[in-house]
């Protein structure tokens, strides 16, 4: 997969003798990690919109060239339509209200996700739009998840391949779980309680809290996720009767007093954490940590390999006396086809 970024956030610029002003930005479209560039040609649709009703005020088309690195994109912007917030959106599909991974895998997408970037108020004099992007998944039909996450090319609290795999294939990835796992706790008149393990910006944890009632989903991270999640935790749409919170976790303390407050949890979820094999002791640990408290505890590990050193993490999880009770592989959309490149989803339970 592929993901449109703005590494200069849209800006008004004021034409010289001219009577219209210009929104430009600068774009490129990289892997999750932003380590390769999109290799193709590829034609993408630019349109500034109203931030309010999404009306299309100016569209146009513009060309990625194949061996590209950075695209600049003007658009023009008369002085009536500068009163009022803007936003732009760059994607594929003209006009589109959010990615659907039927259309991403589509020949035409090369897998390329779309961007909003954040509100652009000339009319309280902001000339440039603040430093986030906004992506939209359609899931299964039943509703949208909207998610901020930081623009540029860093990959800190960005959304990565495995997350959006399992956004997309949520019911696939718990069906996959023994049915008591989900029945249990409606049986003991409590709701389900879901733990994620570096939630990043949410996405994972944030569709679980969506779909799923009566559930108490917790994402967790590092301090520095913090604003990023809370602020994707405020604008997302809530199951009946689920709760979903954010609490600051480190890996590394050798306490994790944090974890120890908690109930007994039913599930466990994780996401492209493993691309680091020096920092799977400490996640191993971490889980091995909460089967103390939650011996019961169901663990499923979302992963899109990407070096044989990640093998580490598995022979980890043995040691630590995890076993393997299903696994799973979802096609990604890629550049030229789907399945180009997989995600694995592993369960695990802990012995005794």
């Amino acid at each position: 997969m592929r993901y449109i970024r703005f590494l200069k956030t849209p800006r008004v610029v004021d034409g010289k003798n001219s009577p219209k002003a210009s929104v430009h930005s600068l774009i490129t479209i990289t892997s999750d990690l932003g380590d390769s560039f999109l290799p193709n040609d590829l034609l993408l649709s630019v349109e500034l919109i109203s931030a309010v009703t999404e009306e299309v005020i100016v569209w146009t088309r513009v060309k990625w060239t194949g061996g590209m690195r950075t695209l600049p994109i003007t658009l023009p912007l008369s002085r009536s339509r500068a009163l009022c917030p803007l936003r732009v959106r760059v994607g594929v599909e003209p006009k589109a209200k959010f990615d659907e991974y039927g259309t991403l895998s589509s020949e035409d997408s090369k897998g390329v996700v779309s961007a909003w970037s954040g509100p652009l108020d000339p009319t309280r004099g902001a000339e440039e739009a603040v430093k986030l992007v906004e992506r939209r998944f359609r899931v299964a039909d039943r509703h949208t998840v909207h998610m901020w996450e930081e623009t540029g090319e860093s990959i800190a609290r960005h959304i990565w391949d495995a997350g959006v795999a399992v956004t997309y294939h949520l019911e696939h990835v718990l069906s996959m779980f023994d049915t008591k796992d989900f029945t249990v706790y409606a049986e003991e008149q409590r709701n389900l309680r879901v733990l994620e393990l570096g939630t990043g910006c949410g996405i994972v944890g944030i569709c679980i809290a969506q779909s799923l009632e009566n559930s108490d989903v917790i994402l967790t991270d590092l301090p520095e996720a913090k604003d990023i999640v809370k602020r994707n935790i405020k604008e997302s749409a809530l199951a009946q009767g689920t709760t979903l919170s954010f609490l600051e976790l480190d890996w590394e303390h050798e306490s994790l007093d944090e974890l120890n407050t908690l109930a007994p949890l039913d599930l466990v979820i994780t996401a492209d954490c493993t691309y680091n094999p020096d920092s799977s002791p400490a996640l191993v640990n971490t889980m091995a940590r909460i089967t103390r408290t939650s011996p019961n505890v169901a663990v499923a590990v979302a992963m899109k390999v990407r070096h044989s050193s990640e093998d580490i993490f598995f022979q980890l999880m043995a040691e630590a006396g995890f076993q393997t009770t299903n696994s799973m592989t979802f096609p990604l959309p890629g550049d030229e086809k789907s399945c180009e490149e997989t995600v694995d989803v592993y369960f695990y339970r802990r012995g005794a």
